[in-house]
């Protein structure tokens, strides 16, 4: 089965809209969603609106989406994403609050796992480095994990002896899947990049050829930043957006 892999859209829909066109050409089974649908961005409702009819689609919860609908506090978020997610709060449908109050913050299916942060704290904890992932092998109850909350695509790895290694994606490339070794993924954000590359950052997952394909897209970036600016949203959330950072 092929599966089409998002996360951290952040209510940029002319990006998850570009992202959603490349699966009609590269048809996937089912979705999974990463988390934070929302937060930043200017398009929350129709994000949601857009995953919620996704066909067969596993999603699960970001820190921004509970913090959204108050199941997160923002204390720990800095305050202009505060104050983007007290924006989204104001704008966002009670059923699509409802929506999002109703995503746990892990899933499972036979040999894999979804989670926003980490398996050890699913929601919060930002894996940048194998320091971070080592200290998350205990808490593995499956040897691949699909993750997003750093919008950087990266990925680790560990054989039994618990030797880690990490490294970075490239585009349009396959990576290889081995048993008896332990992943975790990050395919990077859809509508709010930050490794320095503008361009939409998702994936496809093939759990039949064990492979796991990164993709980046361009996207109407002017689009998602004149709504913006129109919402009063804080300009350096704006001007980031051009340079994926």
């Amino acid at each position: 089965m092929r599966y089409g892999i998002i996360a951290d859209i952040h209510g940029n829909l002319p990006a998850l809209e570009a992202v959603l066109e490349y699966f009609k050409k590269e048809p996937v089974d089912r979705y999974i969603c990463c988390g934070d649908i929302v937060g930043y961005g200017p398009f929350p409702n129709e994000c949601v609106d857009v995953v919620k009819k996704l066909e067969n689609c596993i999603t699960i919860a970001g820190n921004h989406d509970w913090a959204v609908v108050g199941l997160e506090d923002i204390y720990s978020f800095n305050p202009l994403a505060a104050m983007a997610v007290k924006w989204s709060r104001s704008v966002l449908s009670q059923e699509n609050k409802e929506f999002l109050s109703s995503l746990g913050d892990q899933a499972y299916e036979k040999d894999w796992g979804i989670v926003h942060g980490s398996p050890r704290q699913p929601v919060n904890e930002y894996m940048f480095d194998e320091t971070v992932f080592r200290q998350n092998l205990n808490h593995m109850t499956k040897d691949l994990y699909f993750i997003g909350h750093t919008h950087i695509p990266l990925y680790f790895w560990s054989v039994p002896n618990k030797r880690v290694g990490s490294g970075f994606f490239l585009s349009g490339k396959e990576f290889f899947i081995e048993k008896g070794i332990s992943y975790i993924i990050n395919l990077g954000s859809v509508g709010q990049p930050r490794d320095g590359d503008p361009r939409a950052s998702f994936g496809i997952f093939d759990d039949v050829e064990s492979t796991v394909k990164f993709v980046r897209l361009e996207y109407d970036l002017e689009k998602t930043q004149k709504n913006m600016r129109e919402a009063g949203l804080p300009g350096f959330l704006i001007e980031r957006l051009s340079y994926g950072r």
